[in-house]
């Protein structure tokens, strides 16, 4: 299973964390691919990816605001979000997104 949280705050999304496998075999397991897909393409989307704290190795993917960030650099997260929601609805046996807000805002 593919875990997404994502949290937001005033409207921004601050930190997202990308863990596990869509459990096919591998080499084989399109959701995961569909997965690094959609966050490779995101990453190198990404204006000012200095913005930002970025550590990736196999089922693991964590990407955390660090200074403030750009609106398009926002557009290319909220993108990702998107494309990662579309997949788990696709597939909600192999992938799952959760949301969280900070107290206090948006």
């Amino acid at each position: 299973m593919i875990e997404v949280r994502v949290e937001t705050g005033n409207g921004v999304i601050h930190e997202m964390l990308i863990t596990g496998h869509g459990g096919a075999e591998k080499g084989k397991d399109l959701v995961c691919a569909g997965v690094s897909s959609c966050l490779i393409g995101a990453l190198n989307a990404l204006d000012h990816a200095e913005n930002y704290s970025l550590e990736i190795r196999s089922g693991y993917a964590h990407i955390k605001e660090i200074a403030p960030t750009q609106s398009h650099d926002q557009v290319v997260l909220e993108t990702l979000f998107v494309q990662l929601k579309t997949i788990a609805e696709s597939y909600p046996d192999r992938c799952r997104v959760q949301i969280s807000r900070k107290e206090g805002t948006k």
